[in-house]
């Protein structure tokens, strides 16, 4: 298994646990402290924090595209953010950038606009997976 594969494999098992609010599943794979990019700058959440991260993100991820190179992903998805009743607040494309270490998720950053991504990731149309 080369080592892409097993990074995309990663990242997409991630998403699917981040849509399924299976905090158990996703604790399972991220790394003790994951780094988050943002906006605001860089967190770093444990796993109570994650918890509550991904309450408050309420986010639904379909992944529309990839790219990946060693130990970092690129999922190009199309996001749904809900509101408390699940009614949808908006939608948009986002670029989460996923770097993964020992097989578990250790850093992550999401971006509107693919080029962002690629700049700080350091990966390009190239390494598109599919």
């Amino acid at each position: 298994m080369d080592m892409h594969q097993g990074t995309i494999e990663i990242a997409e098992q991630w998403i699917e646990l981040c849509n399924s609010q299976d905090i158990e599943g996703l604790a399972s794979i991220t790394s003790e402290e994951l780094e988050v990019h943002g906006p605001k700058g860089t967190t770093t959440l444990n796993k109570e924090d994650l918890k509550e991260w991904m309450e408050r993100a309420n986010l639904k991820l379909e992944n529309f595209e990839a790219y990946a190179r060693d130990n970092k992903a690129i999922m190009g998805q199309h996001g749904t953010w809900l509101n408390e009743d699940d009614s949808v607040k908006g939608e948009q494309e986002v670029y989460t950038v996923l770097v993964i270490e020992d097989q578990k998720v250790s850093a992550l950053a999401r971006f509107d606009d693919k080029e962002q991504a690629f700049d700080v990731s350091g990966l390009e149309e190239a390494d598109k997976i599919n």
